[in-house]
């Protein structure tokens, strides 16, 4: 098997647009890791990735984003960046072969995926690509992870032009061109809300049996204007959140729940 670093390549579980992950173990002390490594040779490529792991490398202190272990340069076209390991699925996958979440699951889901957003956004950073593929679930966990900050933006201004986007999930002002601000995550949180519920995403409808509270929730964050999106001043959607879960399902917060509809 390959050896990269300190690392011994185990197998391949990803492969996006710019690079591909592998599952890999710390040949000294035998721990897993994640390894993503640029698939174009390009001293721009390595560039992007480097700009991935200067966000994650002050971002990580957070539970519900990855823990950056190091950055490799192989040489001036490759680099590796180098991940604890992400016990888990998608959210994509879980949906994609189990079905729709229960509600409740979606909905804790959401509220981890929400705090990652807001201590993203208290330090510059606008992720730009939330979807259901950049959701891991960690069930043991009750945790998620949002990965993949290769197209995010730090402190965008008036005049940032958007990395890039996926189309089926982006906000409105990315595909027009528009700077990203942090009301665009609070989209791509509805589309992947939106999808975990086992909606219809082309038509950003919901499940005739999803509860009334959770679409209107949903509903508030994918407003084409998104000065009309809660904020984190305005209608704070993580406190929000909590409100809809106390009268969907009679409490606020849980710890102890476990993915019933869409189990892993």
């Amino acid at each position: 098997m390959a050896t990269i670093g300190n690392y011994r390549v185990l197998t391949q579980i990803g492969e996006g647009g710019f690079g591909r992950v592998f599952q890999a173990e710390h040949l000294v002390l035998g721990e897993k890791a994640c390894l993503k490594q640029n698939i174009n040779s390009s001293v721009e490529d390595v560039e992007l990735l480097k700009h991935e792991v200067k966000l994650l490398w002050n971002l990580d202190e957070y539970h519900s984003i990855p823990s950056v272990k190091d950055f490799i340069q192989l040489d001036r076209t490759n680099a590796v960046l180098v991940m604890k390991y992400i016990d888990g699925k998608t959210l994509e996958d879980i949906v994609e072969k189990k079905g729709p979440l229960y509600p409740e699951d979606a909905c804790w889901i959401t509220e981890r995926l929400l705090g990652a957003l807001f201590y993203a956004h208290c330090y510059g950073t606008i992720h730009s690509d939330v979807k259901p593929q950049n959701v891991f679930v960690e069930p043991r966990k009750h945790d998620i992870k949002l990965i993949d900050f290769g197209l995010a933006s730090y402190k965008p201004g008036s005049h940032t032009k958007p990395a890039g986007y996926t189309p089926k999930y982006a906000a409105p002002e990315l595909v027009n061109g528009n700077p990203p601000i942090p009301q665009t995550d609070l989209y791509g949180v509805g589309m992947v809300m939106l999808r975990a519920l086992g909606g219809d995403i082309a038509k950003k409808s919901f499940r005739s049996d999803t509860p009334e509270e959770i679409t209107e929730f949903c509903n508030e964050l994918l407003r084409y204007n998104p000065l009309e999106r809660p904020s984190w001043e305005k209608n704070n959607p993580l406190e929000r959140l909590a409100n809809v879960r106390e009268k969907v399902f009679g409490r606020r917060h849980s710890s102890d729940d476990k993915l019933k509809g869409g189990g892993m």
